[in-house]
């Protein structure tokens, strides 16, 4: 399925509420951002942040993982701004029953976001929904994590691909597990090896986990990614955006004490 590319103008402000995107329900928008940002942008990213999420950011050891949690953090505040009509201050989250986030007072509006070396993917939509990409590397101990992971007949699959093949279609599986498990919200908390997502190269099938059917499919990535969504309603249509950071007027920016800490 080919995803048509929208270049997205900047969005607005923090202390102005955000001019409402609209969500027809039969579509799910897919958000991506690049991770990479420094200096200014990096110290706006953290004044989006609430109090908890600084605290969260501020837990990790590594830098990089911290300025991957700060955008993400801000991307998904900036969007979820102009779907639910709020100002990015205003966005509270609860978790539901399974523990998967949620945004407080929009009962209608589900998201899943995911981020891997510099890059976070963001869906939008109306119905349960769950994303996932990942940086495709080299596995080691691919074997062990075949046969802990994956279904007998995915185990299958992926051990006759040739071994420069292998790693790309492993990464591929997973995301759509993954996608599967984040949309129902348990996570890694349920046996991987349980959902099976084979699809006999089809971009997108159906797959039922835990008594319910989702719609899987592969997800456009840069090169070098693997990304799958996955889809409560089967009929819905995906539309592919890109978010910039917005631009604020200059202000003495609360991360002035810890921005040498969340550099790159």
């Amino acid at each position: 399925m080919r995803l048509k590319i929208t270049l997205q103008r900047a969005l607005t402000q923090r202390r102005d509420a955000a001019e409402k995107i609209c969500l027809p329900v039969d579509e799910v928008h897919i958000w991506s951002a690049g991770l990479r940002v420094g200096g200014a942008a990096l110290c706006t990213c953290w004044d989006l942040l609430s109090p908890e999420e600084m605290r969260v950011a501020l837990c990790h050891r590594f830098a990089k993982d911290r300025r991957e949690f700060v955008v993400t953090r801000a991307l998904l505040r900036q969007i979820l701004a102009h779907y639910a009509g709020r100002t990015t201050a205003d966005l509270c989250f609860d978790s539901d029953a399974s523990g998967k986030p949620v945004l407080r007072g929009t009962q209608s509006l589900h998201f899943s976001v995911s981020h891997s070396r510099d890059l976070a993917l963001l869906a939008i939509a109306h119905s349960q929904v769950g994303i996932d990409v990942e940086y495709i590397q080299t596995i080691v101990l691919q074997e062990i994590i075949i046969e802990q992971c994956f279904a007998r007949a995915e185990q299958s699959h992926l051990q006759a691909l040739p071994a420069e093949a292998r790693a790309v279609a492993l990464y591929r599986c997973w995301t759509q597990k993954e996608a599967v498990l984040k949309a129902l919200g348990v996570g890694l908390l349920y046996p991987p090896r349980h959902v099976n997502v084979l699809a006999d190269g089809r971009k997108s099938h159906v797959v039922s986990a835990l008594g319910r059917n989702w719609l899987v499919r592969q997800v456009a990535a840069p090169v070098g990614y693997a990304a799958a969504v996955a889809i409560e309603k089967p009929n819905c249509r995906l539309r592919w955006r890109h978010w910039r950071l917005a631009r604020f007027p200059k202000q003495r920016s609360t991360c002035a004490p810890v921005c040498g800490r969340l550099e790159p």
